[in-house]
């Protein structure tokens, strides 16, 4: 997920380089073998680089929570008018229902006021949720940069390995485990469940009122 290829500096290198060795020690030939073989070294990547996700999550949901709580309210509340606007709707007689706007009558006005009241929920709708995935983004790229720049340490400090132990571990490094709201392609909301699936209603009453 980034827009430019990550370079580790010369210390980094050289401090990974230096748990390389530490770490030759401890392989043995049963663990190059071994599609699940890791070092302590990889495991303390995978630990930050979790521990830096985890973060992140916990940052969107504390900064979001109003927009979150706003957002499952709107949607429940305009679910509800939608159920409201079509079982009114039914009611009418034909000639109302074709002529709805040239007619009146308290059936007509309510309707005229729940077609208000939904283009209005939908517009806010739209809004909360352009907002939280814009921050949901933000908070993706964020930790799958921290990722990236794990797997790059990763690489430098498995070539290291391999050499210290003159090629007794495989050619690629273990990889690191991404949790999957990182992995997703889906929205936040879909991403992180903020609203229940029954919750979502995309039916729309944009006509004018």
């Amino acid at each position: 997920m980034t827009t430019q290829p990550l370079r580790l500096g010369p210390f980094a290198r050289r401090r990974l380089s230096r748990a390389a060795l530490r770490d030759a020690a401890a392989v043995h030939d049963r663990d190059a073998s071994s599609q699940e073989a890791s070092t302590p070294t990889v495991a303390g990547l995978q630990a930050r680089a979790d521990g830096f996700a985890r973060r992140e999550e916990e940052r969107f949901f504390r900064h979001m929570r109003r927009e979150l709580t706003e957002h499952r309210v709107v949607t429940a509340a305009l679910r509800a008018d939608l159920d409201a606007y079509e079982e009114r709707l039914d009611r009418l007689p034909d000639a109302d229902r074709y002529r709805l706007h040239e007619g009146s009558g308290p059936a007509v006005e309510e309707l005229r006021r729940l077609e208000r009241r939904i283009r209005s929920a939908h517009r806010r709708s739209d809004q909360l949720s352009a907002l939280i995935n814009a921050r949901f983004t933000t908070a993706q790229l964020r930790a799958a940069r921290m990722f990236d720049r794990s797997d790059e340490k990763a690489a430098v400090y498995w070539g290291a390995l391999r050499n210290a132990t003159s090629g007794r571990v495989g050619p690629h490094p273990p990889v690191l485990r991404r949790a999957g709201w990182l992995t997703s392609r889906s929205t936040a909301v879909d991403a992180l469940h903020p609203i229940a699936p029954h919750e979502a209603d995309h039916r729309r009453t944009d006509a004018p009122a």
